[in-house]
């Protein structure tokens, strides 16, 4: 008896510590849970245009070096699909030529886009296209997930549909 009574000391110690240990434990996954999720942002090139990018919303980070004639920008605020996506941003003001994060949202087409001269980037006039984008700094909003990584589509650029005839545009450049 006198042994039994000697172990219990022991035996509550040893309960306490494991009890102890577990809430412990418990404690820390719960706060890895509560912590938020580190958002991945795929990085994309200078030359990827809107329209080849399946996703309706996206935020993205742009290289340094996108502020070049060779990136085409077409209209002001709201941009065709097929202007480059990271020359767009800096003509914004979203960011600037040293690169940064972007949020892009699609939306629809225009029937005109409006070319401006804005941040060292001259975008250009189009009368119509099926698919627009907006892009604003890269801050998620509150309550949306956004991909961490981007889906693109294999197609080449369909022409424009106006009505009975389908009109292709080109843009001739002289470098």
């Amino acid at each position: 008896k006198d042994a039994a009574v000697s172990c219990l000391p022991d035996i509550v110690f040893f309960f306490v510590l494991a009890l102890f240990l577990t809430c412990t434990y418990a404690t820390k996954e719960a706060t890895k849970k509560n912590k938020k999720a580190k958002l991945y942002v795929p990085e994309i090139d200078c030359d990827i245009k809107a329209g080849k990018i399946i996703n309706p919303e996206f935020i993205a980070k742009c290289p340094p070096g996108c502020q070049d004639i060779k990136y085409r920008v077409y209209g002001t605020d709201i941009y065709a699909s097929f202007s480059t996506v990271c020359s767009a941003a800096i003509h914004s003001g979203a960011i600037d030529n040293s690169g940064g994060k972007i949020l892009v949202q699609k939306v629809a087409g225009q029937s005109g886009y409006r070319g401006s001269f804005s941040n060292g980037i001259r975008s250009l006039s189009l009368p119509r296209w099926r698919e627009s984008f907006i892009v604003s700094e890269g801050k998620p909003k509150k309550g949306v997930t956004y991909p961490s990584t981007l889906e693109y589509s294999s197609s080449k650029s369909s022409p424009v549909k106006t009505g009975k005839y389908e009109t292709s545009y080109l843009a001739i450049t002289c470098d």
